[in-house]
């Protein structure tokens, strides 16, 4: 019998799956439509049976007797009173604390205010809050503070306390004021970037954390100044509030102390517990000793939304003031909606939106930036200017409102600005990197075509050129004057005047207000209260506040969500989403503190800015905070 296999067999045809990978790439595909369609159907379907629905809760809450105002700032607070649909609702604006805590004093169903953390807030913005809760502690109500880790910015609020407890093995950082700054220059150097830095004048640091690797005197100089101001408020209010002699704060800063025991030991606290033995003290002292029932906590947004409806009938409809966020480094465009950012587009048309309404008396743009784009804020301030016209306007300073953010500000009627406030900075950098280098180390050449010897100006893969560079510096000449120029007129002082106090340099709110750059010291409610009397609202009336931006409703957002997937929206957004869902604002969480966090995204921004244009107006390197 013959072997099989040598028997020959016809050749088997081979079946082809070319339509496999197809098929799987058109099932995901598929998938992803219908799942958005699905998504925004479900969306609009609620939308159309329960009505408008607005981002955020409008509710008002009910509050109950033997309530307890609750601050947990960690998460620091919002300049904008409406918080964006992705920005969740853990951070309260500043003005809802604000309102929460001044309410609370004479209200008889909150007994009274427990302080857990504060870390979030900016110096500005803790200095004012503290003299919110000094002034609430003349209503003879209680406020106790819990502390199970923390910092100098946590102490400080704390410190207000009538009693501070600890937790047994709280971590508690009490060491001064400082921090670490990264310069970029070796790393540049390692990938073969180099940076050509251009500054007005020796103070605008701000490019120096890529040309160089320390800081330079100017810098050095400037930041050091900020951060004694800082240390001796801090150590003046701490002794105040717990009754030591100032000497001894210092010489505690000075040693670093971090154990509970210690903070007792130094009576920088009262006591150590645990949460649930903090707990039941709190019961014992509002219900009278009875340690079953259940605390009633109320946090600033609701509570703030209960004061305003109880308050109501003393609003004055007749006259309004409009409260103008600006927030964030100052960019050219539209503003995403999803992250904190001064998009000029944007914020102009709210300035003209207030300008025009009537109904609103006046305008308080409260700023909270380091600057950016010179056109940009070139815009914003027209834009005041133009709104100046019609109704007063008023700035008022957050933590920081430098360098572009000031520039905008000297368009304002007045500027009102915390004693803590970082501004000033008047000045302009440029900073530009080239790839020559980078291209040249790994075989990339370059051969030029053109038909004008500028045709290749600030060509980053060409080696930098000294024309180039002269060029440069009369563009930055050019800006620095206007900035100048227009300090110059919205403080009503000679050109040479207003240089003395510029050159690039940073200044606190108290030390701007000695040198005329900053007409009142004060905080965001005493902005209110100034522009309350200018359009003359009754003392025992409140006006009504108008807030831009403005609230949006659920179905604009999904429109716009809807506009930029499909990629009908125009190219200002592109710009908008990439600043706003960065990688980087993300990965740095999970590796660097807050103030590392804050020092790496001040780079990064520069790297934004510069990417669009090579002159910007920027405050010099972030200023270390705890």
């Amino acid at each position: 019998m013959a072997n099989s296999m040598s028997v020959p067999l016809p050749p088997q045809r081979q079946r082809s799956r070319w339509w496999i990978p197809l098929a799987i790439i058109a099932a995901l595909l598929g998938g992803i439509v219908i799942g958005i369609f699905l998504f925004v159907g479900l969306i609009v379907l609620a939308i159309s049976s329960a009505g408008p629905v607005s981002v955020g809760s409008s509710e008002t809450p009910s509050v109950r007797e033997h309530s307890i105002l609750v601050l947990n700032l960690e998460s620091g607070v919002r300049e904008y009173q409406y918080a964006p649909i992705f920005a969740g609702t853990g951070r309260p604006s500043m003005l809802d604390v604000i309102t929460a805590v001044r309410y609370a004093a004479g209200d008889s169903k909150m007994d009274g205010i427990v302080i857990r953390s504060a870390r979030g807030l900016g110096m500005a913005q803790a200095s004012e809050l503290r003299r919110e809760l000094l002034q609430f502690k003349k209503s003879n109500k209680w406020i106790y503070a819990f502390l199970d880790a923390g910092n100098e910015a946590d102490y400080y609020i704390a410190s207000v306390a009538d009693s501070i407890f600890v937790a047994p093995l709280g971590m508690l950082e009490f060491n001064g004021f400082g921090g670490a700054v990264p310069f970029f220059k070796n790393v540049s150097d390692k990938l073969g970037i180099s940076w050509t830095v251009i500054q007005r004048e020796e103070f605008k640091s701000a490019g120096e954390q890529f040309s160089r690797t320390r800081f330079s005197e100017p810098a050095r100089q400037e930041i050091l100044d900020v951060l004694g101001q800082r240390h001796r408020m801090f150590v003046d209010s701490v002794a105040s509030s717990r009754r030591l002699p100032p000497e001894t704060v210092v010489q505690l800063l000075a040693g670093g102390v971090y154990r509970a025991e210690d903070f007792v030991r130094f009576k920088l606290a009262d006591a150590i517990a645990t949460e649930a033995q903090f707990e039941d003290f709190l019961r014992r002292k509002t219900f009278d000793k009875d340690t079953s029932k259940k605390l009633r906590w109320v946090r600033p947004s609701a509570y703030a939304r209960y004061a305003r409806a109880q308050t109501s009938e003393s609003v004055d409809e007749t006259r309004a003031i409009a409260i103008v966020s600006a927030v964030g480094t100052i960019r050219s465009g539209k503003r995403s909606g999803e992250s904190d950012e001064i998009a000029s587009a944007s914020l102009c048309k709210d300035i003209r939106k207030a300008a025009d309404d009537t109904t609103i008396k006046a305008i308080i743009v409260r700023i909270e930036s380091p600057g950016g784009s010179a056109q940009a804020s070139e815009e914003i301030w027209q834009e005041i200017q133009r709104a100046r016209t019609k109704k007063p306007v008023y700035a008022s300073m957050s933590n920081v409102a430098a360098s572009g953010g000031y520039y905008i500000a000297s368009a304002c009627d007045t500027i009102i600005a915390a004693s803590e406030t970082i501004t000033g900075s008047i000045g302009v950098i440029a900073a530009l990197p080239n790839f020559s280098k980078t291209m040249n180390s790994v075989g990339v050449t370059f051969d030029t075509v053109s038909t004008s010897p500028s045709a290749t100006f600030m060509n980053p893969v060409l080696p930098f050129r000294e024309g180039d560079r002269r060029i440069v510096e009369q563009m930055i000449d050019s800006i620095y004057v206007r900035f100048l120029e227009r300090v110059s007129a919205g403080r009503k002082r000679s050109l040479s005047d207003v240089r003395s106090v510029a050159r690039g340099r940073v200044w606190t709110g108290q030390a701007a207000a000695q040198h005329g750059l900053v007409d009142v010291v004060g905080g965001f409610a005493d902005a209110i209260e100034i522009a309350k009397r200018r359009i003359g609202v009754a003392p025992d009336k409140r006006p009504r506040l108008k807030y831009f931006p403005e609230q949006e409703d659920l179905s604009t957002v999904i429109a716009r969500m809807i506009r930029r997937f499909t990629g009908e929206d125009d190219g200002d957004d592109d710009e908008a989403m990439l600043h706003a869902f960065a990688p980087s604002r993300w990965l740095l969480s999970d590796i660097a503190s807050q103030s590392e966090r804050r020092q790496l995204r001040n780079a990064l921004d520069i790297l934004r800015l510069v990417r669009r244009e090579p002159v910007v107006m920027l405050m010099p390197i972030e200023i270390p905070y705890p």
